[in-house]
Formats: C-alpha cells, sequence, structure tokens
C-alpha cells in the first residue's frame, strides 16, 4: 500500500474517532467512550477496502466500544500538572498523558488485531489472556503501590488507577509475544502510542491555545469554521489515536468471517447495540440528568431553557420540545440499524460506509440538540460547525476517494519497525516539552490552580482541568 493512500484512509478514520472523542467530551461516561470505540471499529473495517472486514465490522466496532469503557479512568491530574509552569511538573504531566491515553487505547486496539489474526484464537487462550492481564493489574498496582509507595498523584487528588492499567498493558504485551501473536502485537502498540500521544498532544495544543492574549476560538475564520474549540484536547485526541492505529494497522487481509449461526447472531446484535443501542441509551442518560452535574430530570430543563433564554422569546417551550426530537432522531437511529442489518446480510460491502456515517451523524444531531447549539447564534460558539466541517470531509473522503482491496502478505503486514515508531514518539515527547516551558508562562487563566507533583503535597483541591474520564 503507498503512504499517501495510506495516510488519506486513516485520516479518515481520525476524523470519525475525532468527532466521537469530541462528542464524549459533553457525554462522558459508558455511551460517551462507547461511541469512541464503536467509530474506530467501523471506520477501520471500511477504509481496508476488504468484503471480509464489512462482514467483520460490528464485531470490531462491538467489541472496542465495550473495551474502550472498561479501560477508562480519570486523569484530572495529569492536565492540571502538564499546564504548570515548572519543568518536572509538567515533563511528568505530559509523560504520564500518555501512559494514560495509551492504557486507554491499548486494549480495545489489541483486541480488533486479535481477532483478525489468520489462526482464530481457541477459547482457552481467550481465558489465558484475560487472566494475564488482570493479574498483571493487581500485582503492579501491588508492587507499586502498595510495597514501593509509589503514587502518581498526591494529596485530595491522589488517583493510582493509571499504574494498574499499565501493569495490565505490561502482562498483555508479555502475552502477545510468548503466544507470537503478532497483528494483536502490533494492534496494541499502535493503540497504545497512537491514544498516547493524541492525549498529549491534544492537552499541548489547548495549553497554546490559551497561551498570551489570544486563543483559536478570537480567530474569526477559524471560528466559523470550527467553533470556539472548546474541546480541542478531546477532538485531537480521537483525530491523532484514530490516524495513527488505522495508519500503523492497514494492509492485512482478514480471514474469513465465522458462518456459524452464533457469529451470526452476536453480529446482529451488535448492529443494533451500536447503532440504535448508544443513541437510546445516551437519550434515556442526558434526558434524565447531567452525569456530570448531578442534575435531576427537572433541573435539565430549567437549565435548558436558562441557556436559550436570551435568544429566543418562549425559551421554555423550546426546551420542552428537546426531549420528543431527540428521541425522534433515536427512532431514525433504529431505522438505519434496521438499513445496516440489511446490508449486512445481504453482504453489500460496497455500503460499508453506511455504518459509519449514520452513526455520526446521529449523535452529532442529538449533542447539537441536547446542548442547544442549534438555538444559540453562531458566534456563541456554535459546536456544530465544527462538526459539520468534519463530516462533511469525511463525505467528501467517502464520495470522492476510492478505497480498493490493498492487502500484503501476512509477514510484511503484522511487520513492525519498532525503533523508528518509538523514536517518534520520544522525538514528539522533547518536542512538547521543549515548547512546554514558553507556552505555560505565557498561558493565561488563574495560576493559583495550577497542579504540583512535585513538591510532594502541594495540591488545590480545585479540579479545574475537564471532568475526566
Amino acid at each position: 500500500m503507498k503512504t499517501k493512500d495510506r495516510l488519506l484512509r486513516a485520516v479518515f478514520v481520525g476524523m470519525a474517532v475525532a468527532i466521537a472523542w469530541f462528542i464524549r467530551g459533553d457525554y462522558g461516561g459508558i455511551w460517551g467512550v462507547g461511541f469512541c470505540g464503536a467509530m474506530l471499529g467501523t471506520g477501520f473495517a471500511y477504509v481496508s477496502g476488504q468484503r471480509n472486514m464489512f462482514k467483520w465490522m460490528p464485531l470490531l466496532a462491538g467489541v472496542a466500544a465495550v473495551t474502550l469503557y472498561s479501560c477508562r479512568s480519570y486523569w484530572e491530574p495529569f492536565h492540571g500538572y502538564a499546564t504548570n509552569k515548572t519543568f518536572v511538573n509538567y515533563a511528568y504531566g505530559f509523560f504520564m498523558l500518555i501512559l494514560q491515553g495509551g492504557g486507554w487505547g491499548c486494549f480495545a486496539c489489541c483486541l480488533i488485531g486479535l481477532m483478525l489474526e489468520t489462526k482464530p484464537l481457541r477459547a482457552s487462550e481467550w481465558a489465558s489472556v484475560v487472566a494475564t492481564v488482570l493479574v498483571a493489574i493487581f500485582v503492579f498496582y501491588y508492587v507499586v503501590v502498595d510495597l514501593i509507595g509509589f503514587h502518581v498523584t498526591t494529596g485530595p487528588l491522589r488517583t493510582d488507577k493509571v499504574i494498574g492499567l499499565n501493569g495490565g498493558v505490561i502482562g498483555l504485551f508479555v502475552w502477545l509475544i510468548l503466544s507470537k501473536k503478532h497483528y494483536g502485537l502490533k494492534g496494541a502498540f499502535f493503540g497504545y502510542i497512537g491514544f498516547g500521544l493524541g492525549v498529549a498532544g491534544g492537552r499541548f495544543v489547548a495549553n497554546v491555545r490559551d497561551y498570551g492574549t489570544w486563543t483559536i476560538g478570537d480567530w474569526y475564520v477559524l471560528q466559523g469554521l470550527f467553533g470556539r474549540f472548546e474541546n480541542i484536547m478531546e477532538f485531537l485526541t480521537g483525530l491523532i489515536g484514530g490516524t495513527i492505529f488505522t495508519y500503523g494497522m492497514l494492509g492485512k487481509k482478514a480471514p474469513d468471517f465465522p458462518e456459524d449461526k452464533h457469529s451470526k447472531l452476536l453480529s446482529i446484535y451488535s448492529i443494533f447495540f451500536l447503532l440504535a443501542g448508544i443513541p437510546i441509551v445516551t437519550r434515556i442518560m442526558t434526558m434524565s440528568g447531567d452525569i456530570h452535574d448531578g442534575d435531576t430530570g427537572g433541573t435539565k430543563l430549567a437549565k435548558w431553557t436558562q441557556r436559550i433564554a436570551p435568544y429566543h422569546a418562549d425559551p421554555a417551550a423550546l426546551a420542552s420540545m428537546i426531549p420528543t426530537v431527540v428521541s425522534i432522531v433515536c427512532v431514525l437511529a433504529t431505522i438505519g440499524a434496521v438499513v445496516w442489518l440489511f446490508l449486512y446480510l445481504r453482504d453489500k460491502h460496497r455500503f460499508a460506509a453506511f455504518p459509519v456515517l449514520c452513526l455520526s451523524a446521529t449523535m452529532i444531531v442529538m449533542q447539537n440538540i441536547e446542548h442547544q447549539y442549534l438555538l444559540r447564534p453562531f458566534n456563541q460558539g456554535w459546536k456544530g460547525m465544527l462538526f459539520a466541517g468534519t463530516f462533511l470531509l469525511m463525505l467528501l473522503h467517502v464520495i470522492f476517494i476510492k478505497k480498493p482491496e490493498v492487502t500484503e502478505p501476512d509477514e510484511v503486514a503484522e511487520r513492525v519497525n519498532w525503533g523508528r515508531w518509538l523514536l517518534g514518539v520520544v522525538v514528539v515527547y522533547a518536542f512538547i516539552v521543549a515548547l512546554s516551558g514558553p507556552v505555560n508562562a505565557g498561558r493565561k487563566g488563574d495560576v493559583s490552580r495550577d497542579h504540583y507533583r512535585f513538591p510532594a503535597g502541594d495540591v488545590q483541591q480545585v479540579v479545574p482541568w475537564g471532568r475526566g474520564g
């Protein structure tokens, strides 16, 4: 596969995951993270151009959605360290963000690789890898935290979940190497470095946004195209992570999909879980209360009314219509799931882009309605423009860029240039740290909210840097 072709396909997946992670920044929780995994799995299967991958698409996306949620953990203090003005703290903060983001992406991406291994894994092998990861999580956490006494954060914001998470990563890599699961190992590696650099890179760009007296949102042209970039960190996490993973993993010929009834039935369940289940449960959760602010259903309606009151004569009437409109979107999403099922059963792989575009469009519309971006003036930071611009690029990508099946021999498709990629990670990290000194020094905001890992214990009670996982 030519580098240009590989990159164009990878960027499509990056854009799809970027939209998902951007929306996850507003929703959070299981369904926000599950949406990211769904876009990663469907997007990767689509850009491969392979008929067999269309058959694998529901399971790849379903597994990625569930696994991304199970690996989620909070990371707020690390963002605080990364915005600090002292070298030791921001260098440590960005390093920990790489570990945190890498732990998020590693397992889901590894499972995509394992499911596409030339020789399918036996039940005993699946049990073995799960047991190895779980044991590694508890042993590593016990040794580092309980025996050695090291904590990645200090004070009231203490959280050591990342230690156990990366212990599981170490156990996973050991199992993959000993079991000679080369494509699964490749997936774990590119998932780790992709989403690790995505989180760290997104944080750095967010710091640049807050530098000096200007922000990206103040630039009229960029604001017109992309809104105010409130969730730029999440957007870049998905864009960088999805692009790097896909770029590294493309080229392997997918094995034949199992034709047994259990695999087909599981695929059908996955189709409805992904295209209808995620929107429906998101509607239930967000209409009944705000999972971040702890709102109840009654105060939710009051908040909506208050948000749009400055712009409309009867805000209460408009706000009361939001649940009904979102419910209609969920009905349309269910119809979309039926269409995908029809395409799947008829093996219409030419329409493999449909699930990616349908789920993206559903969640974009839901998020813009539920957060009233469509009811606010354009200059009030309408996030819908970012979604519209990115979704339009995805649509143009589908229409104008052909994706014929291009495969490589397994020995080529499973190969990784470990030295070059690891050197690239080190270079990017060094670049971020080198520029963070002047960037953080000129960053706007309340410096009293900076977090300090060093000296230990000097940590503020306030958590201002995002909502976490």
